[in-house]
């Protein structure tokens, strides 16, 4: 499908960590498909948090909204079906989940089937019918071998029913990411939620996005802000154990009597190793209710205070525990804390580079594709590793 030329003076800019921000003649409608009036230029929410939806409000700032794209790959790759005259293009990384194929020619496009386009269900005629009606531009098709032209459309921007932006028309989208497939119609996240920003992916179905509340549930904000918050309550945890750690180091208490027989020292750190596992365990409910932003901040923090305990102490307890001989392995007390060490090691490396990654510290060229699966495992990974810490206190302090 050819492109339409964008129209000059109608554009959605994509602020960054904002909202998009709309110039030019352009229709708005609510999810009703009633017109909305709006000035010349206006801002539409993006985090899925403003009480006067679809406009932004500022809450975005309240919340710390985090607008980077976190998907990885490109965004127009697509998998084709080809039929006999017909092949039918996919793109699942645009896709808004409207239900627009599925509801309305199921023959082709079958639910909880593999694969799950038919391009031998209907005729070329009606497929054609169909995908001109995707919002997304995540179908597409050709016929014969020649793409379909692209058709005039009205240049209007629609909220849908607890669902992205959709734009149609020759509308052009600024952005320092990913360009839209089609410049005449696209689906824009509003949910906040979407791993493949700007654009929608589906993710308000899975978080039950509502439009017609202000705050989602599950995302809080804590006096200050997020921001604000994290940067207070992170950096006083940080530089705590950061002086607990060296204050207990300087006075030579490391062995001193404490909750059990390892002394101070030990049973701080064990102490704490639990509580970055609640707090980790923490950020994944965090994620799961659709609070992206305190999420992230969640996570950051609990990986900074692990790579301190790991530097402070886990470090130099390691040191005095070298195997001097291949068979000293074969001693719990020397081939637990290597175990739970090797484990360890490899956790917390997966830990930053998901944490790099989550506020956009690193090249998208360097971002993991399943990151999802990733801090899933990352997380259980933490949970073993925690498991092994106590089985290393035990075999040290209670043979």
């Amino acid at each position: 499908m050819s492109e339409q030329a964008p129209a000059a003076g109608t554009v959605i800019e994509v602020l960054p960590d904002g909202p998009y921000r709309v110039s030019g003649p352009c229709r708005l409608r609510n999810s009703r498909g009633e017109e909305v009036p709006a000035r010349a230029t206006f801002a539409l929410c993006r985090c899925g948090n403003s009480s006067r939806k679809p406009f932004c409000d500022g809450t975005h700032t309240k919340i710390a909204f985090h607008g980077a794209r976190l998907n990885v790959g490109a965004t127009a790759a697509t998998d084709a079906y080809a039929g006999k005259r017909v092949t039918i293009h996919d793109n699942r990384a645009i896709c808004a989940h409207s239900g627009v194929c599925t509801d309305n020619l199921a023959a082709v496009f079958r639910l909880n089937t593999e694969p799950w386009i038919d391009p031998h269900g209907a005729t070329a005629e009606e497929i054609m019918a169909l995908v001109k009606r995707c919002p997304s531009g995540a179908l597409s098709c050709s016929v014969d071998g020649s793409q379909l032209p692209a058709e005039p459309r009205e240049r209007e921007i629609t909220a849908s029913k607890d669902g992205p932006l959709v734009v149609a028309g020759a509308v052009e989208l600024k952005t320092d990411g990913a360009q839209p497939r089609f410049s005449d119609r696209y689906t824009l996240c509003r949910c906040g939620g979407s791993k493949n920003k700007p654009f929608c992916d589906g993710t308000h179905w899975a978080i039950g996005f509502d439009e017609s509340r202000g705050r989602q549930a599950g995302v809080f904000v804590p006096p200050l802000g997020v921001t604000r918050f994290a940067w207070i309550c992170g950096g006083l945890l940080i530089a705590g154990t950061v002086a607990a750690v060296l204050g207990i180091m300087a006075a030579g208490k490391e062995t001193a009597p404490a909750l059990g027989p390892a002394g101070l020292l030990y049973d701080l750190n064990v102490i704490l190793n639990l509580l970055l596992i609640a707090g980790l365990t923490f950020g994944y409910w965090l994620a799961q209710r659709g609070n992206i932003a305190a999420h992230r901040y969640n996570q950051t923090i609990w990986m900074l205070v692990n790579a301190v305990l790991v530097a402070l102490i886990m470090v130099g307890s390691l040191a005095e525990m070298t195997p001097k001989a291949a068979a000293d392995l074969a001693r719990p007390n020397v081939l637990v804390p290597w175990v739970h060490a090797a484990l360890g090691s490899a956790t917390i490396f997966c830990g930053l580079w998901l944490v790099l990654q989550m506020n956009g510290w690193l090249p998208q060229r360097l971002h993991v594709r399943g990151w999802k699966t990733m801090m899933k495992a990352t997380l259980a990974g933490y949970w073993v590793v925690a498991l092994l810490g106590l089985a290393v206190y035990f075999v040290l302090f209670f043979p």
